[in-house]
């Protein structure tokens, strides 16, 4: 057996030859060719939710026969068609691609180990079967919904911001809004309050609402940030703000700093 090793491997479908020399048959240069196809594999790296089950797909092109495709999860070992909460779709070759889907359930979303996982798909070539196998792999990031309060001391009669920072999601909150908490009446922009629901940031997967409290207050008070989301299925009906409802306390306190007449022939205090 002779062998080529082709150290950088090729960006299209190439051709080579093989050639020998036999003296026992009186062969000399007798050439053979050799087709090396390739193909590409894209297996990209997907953040997602904890609430829903979640797929991830690992796409291939150039191919000329249906590939086989094995799968493992984060701890190396084979994901079988069987295996609770998850499902695997081979997926069938058309016009020379072929999308392999795996499906992971909700319960296999809470059971991995941390929130960026690592899984991989090994492609080997289904018209030659004694081709190198091809392990790609991509990160799974877990979100899990989270409200993020940020409390406040300030002056009495001072103005202040008061924040509630969302993480866990990959879109804009469906809605956001605040409430006196003493009596659960939702505050509206005026001379009192000013309400911003927020902008969703998609580097952290997060949404800041604000409230300002213009006047500030003159005693500790208690203030409410509610928040709704599709994708989530949270919404903040009277049912579900128990549960869902993040109370933020916005503490004062006092400054006394009179003016005083002092003697210079002697240290003083202020």
């Amino acid at each position: 057996t002779t062998t080529l090793t082709v150290t950088n491997g090729v960006s299209a479908d190439s051709t080579f030859s093989c050639k020998v020399s036999s003296t026992e048959w009186n062969i000399v240069d007798e050439k053979t060719l050799i087709t090396l196809n390739v193909f590409a594999v894209v297996f990209e790296d997907k953040t997602v939710l904890t609430a829903q089950e979640q797929t991830i797909t690992c796409s291939m092109t150039g191919l000329s026969e249906t590939a086989t495709v094995v799968w493992n999860n984060p701890t190396g070992s084979v994901i079988t068609s069987t295996q609770d909460d998850y499902t695997i779709d081979v997926g069938a070759l058309s016009a020379g691609a072929q999308d392999s889907i795996l499906t992971i359930g909700i319960t296999a979303l809470a059971a991995l180990a941390t929130t960026s996982v690592t899984f991989t798909c090994v492609v080997t070539s289904g018209e030659y079967a004694d081709s190198e196998a091809s392990s790609n792999t991509m990160t799974l990031t877990t979100l899990t919904f989270a409200v993020e309060p940020k409390p406040m001391e300030v002056k009495e009669a001072t103005p202040a911001v008061l924040s509630c920072v969302i993480t866990g999601i990959t879109e804009v909150l469906s809605a956001a809004s605040w409430t006196d908490s003493s009596s659960d009446v939702a505050l509206t922009d005026g001379d009192d309050f000013t309400i911003v629901a927020g902008t969703y940031n998609p580097g952290t997967n997060s949404q800041t609402t604000t409230l300002t409290v213009t006047n500030g207050v003159s005693a500790d008070s208690t203030f409410s940030c509610k928040v709704s989301s599709t994708e989530w299925n949270i919404v903040d009906e009277k049912t579900l703000i128990t549960l869902k409802l993040t109370r933020r306390l916005l503490n004062v306190f006092a400054v006394v700093f009179e003016d005083k007449t002092v003697l210079t022939a002697q240290e003083q205090s202020v």
